[in-house]
Formats: C-alpha cells, structure tokens, sequence
C-alpha cells in the first residue's frame, strides 16, 4: 500500500448502509505486516472466481461461503446473491484505476472485494468476508485512544451515514458530529472520512 501521500486512489460513499471503497494495493516491503494484520482483524476471506455477469466459475473449498451469502440473500444455483453481483457488474463496467479492488461493506456487515485476474479482462477474484463490527470498533478505540462518543460516531460513520442522519440519531447538532469527526480525523491521521474508514478497517495502514 502506498504512503497517504503517495496513494492514487478513487473514494466515495454511496446510499445508507453501504461503503463503497476504491484503494490501490502495492506489493513492497508493508505489504506481508498490513496483509497479517488486516487477516488477524477480520478473519481469512473466501475466495470465489466469478466473471462479469456474476456467475460463479471456481469456488472456495470451504464450504462457510455460503452461509455468509445467506447474510445477504442465498445464491441461486452457480450465481452470485444479485447484491454482490452487482458489484461485480461495477466493477467490470467501470473498474478503479491501476487495477485497484473495489472494496464494498454493506449493511449487513458482508464485506465484498472484487479485482481483475491477471491476464485477463473477463474473470474476478471475489472476496468476501463478515465483519467483526465490535472487534474493529475495541481495536480502534485502542489503537487511537478514542472516546465512547468518538465510537459512537465511528460506528455511524462506518455504516456509510451522513453527519445530518448521525445528528439525528444520537440527538446532537450537527456542529458537534461535525465537531466529533474533526478529533477522528486528526486522531486516525486521515484526509477525509473514506479514508479514515479505510484505515480503521485495516485497509489502509496507519499513515508514517
């Protein structure tokens, strides 16, 4: 993964529930140490070959894929869940530059990776994973010295929410989430929410 400064990347967050992620990997010298921790933090995903219409070609030979599509809506026959197939589709219509993964967290907390093979433009590594919402949320606590609060809103923030709905739902004004997420910010080190997110998610390395 490159520096923050150095990273050429693509971010943006989509409608309630869902955290669209564009982020470019490199294989240097981080790379063993970030791919560790990001495993220790959620677990070994499983790994599916599907293609551009989202029907699967190869599947993981651990059969614990299928329950976790069940979070989603249960695959019919060798497809993927329409959810998670659509992802696939954006991905092949309009991929990130340099070969980045897009990343996707939805609401349900089903993480979705997807990136082209190598050599070619017609199959996708599909990735897919469930996250441990609490455990990220302690080791960010940890790790930053957050707050209750500043978990609080970390937590929202994760779910792909706007300030306005934030404030709604926790009864405080928007100048104070807005106040909130500056001290998240500043404390993850991070340019904007995307990337803060990123980041606490084990993405995206602790900027140096």
């Amino acid at each position: 993964m490159r520096r923050e400064n150095e990273s050429t990347s693509r971010s943006k967050t989509t409608q309630h529930g869902s955290l669209h992620i564009f982020e470019e990997f490199d294989t240097n010298d981080r790379a063993p140490s970030f791919a560790l921790s990001h495993v220790r933090q959620h677990g070994m995903p499983f790994v599916l070959i599907v293609d551009r219409d989202g029907r699967i070609r190869a599947a993981d030979r651990r059969p614990g894929w299928r329950e976790l599509f069940g979070h989603v809506t249960p695959a019919i026959g060798d497809r993927l869940p329409e959810r998670i197939a659509r992802v696939a589709a954006r991905h092949a219509t309009n991929p990130p530059p340099d070969n980045a993964a897009t990343v996707t967290l939805s609401g349900d907390d089903v993480v979705v990776s997807v990136v082209a093979l190598d050599g070619t433009d017609e199959l996708y590594a599909c990735s897919i994973w469930h996250l441990n919402r609490d455990r990220t949320l302690e080791i960010a606590r940890s790790r930053y010295l957050l707050t209750n609060r500043e978990c609080e809103l970390l937590d929202h923030i994760l779910h792909g929410e706007s300030s306005a709905e934030i404030g709604r739902r926790l009864s405080i004004s928007l100048a104070t989430v807005e106040w909130h997420t500056k001290r998240l910010l500043l404390k993850t080190d991070s340019q904007n929410r995307t990337r803060m997110a990123a980041r606490v998610l084990g993405w995206l390395p602790d900027a140096s």
